[in-house]
């Protein structure tokens, strides 16, 4: 309900500028008030936190999108090397089907003549199964 005196009172419309960030952070640095000063400061230093991290997560970003990029044509290249290379040929043997280590062992515990490097011969291996019952 309004009263005789407040409907003889004229209304004054305030226009409420709305500020930019930083303009408002200027507005806050040169106010008389200590605490809004104070208040500006701190969401300042608050913003910086936020633009450095806001950098830091873009950087971030565009490595590993580049990353993803550059293993991608890693594996494009290596897919084309693996289609140049020669191809083994037939019979060429390929990795040893028993522990190299331990058969040497076995061998200088058994005392059978063994290099101590390079391919273990097939009689050392051969003995060694036979005698431990290892299956090729």
């Amino acid at each position: 309900m309004t009263t005789a005196a407040e409907a003889d009172t004229p209304r004054v419309e305030v226009d409420v500028e709305v500020l930019s960030v930083d303009e408002l952070l200027d507005w806050g640095d040169k106010h008389p008030d200590p605490e809004v000063a104070d208040q500006a400061t701190r969401a300042r230093a608050v913003f910086e936190g936020l633009r450095h991290r806001h950098t830091t997560d873009r950087r971030l970003f565009a490595l590993e999108l580049e990353s993803t990029q550059l293993e991608r044509r890693l594996a494009e290249l290596q897919a084309q090397k693996a289609a140049l290379a020669p191809r083994r040929p037939k019979g060429a043997r390929g990795k040893a089907d028993y522990p190299a280590a331990t058969v040497r062992a076995w061998a200088a515990a058994n005392g059978i003549p063994c290099p101590r490097t390079g391919r273990v011969p097939d009689r050392v291996v051969k003995a060694w199964r036979q005698t431990t019952g290892t299956a090729e």
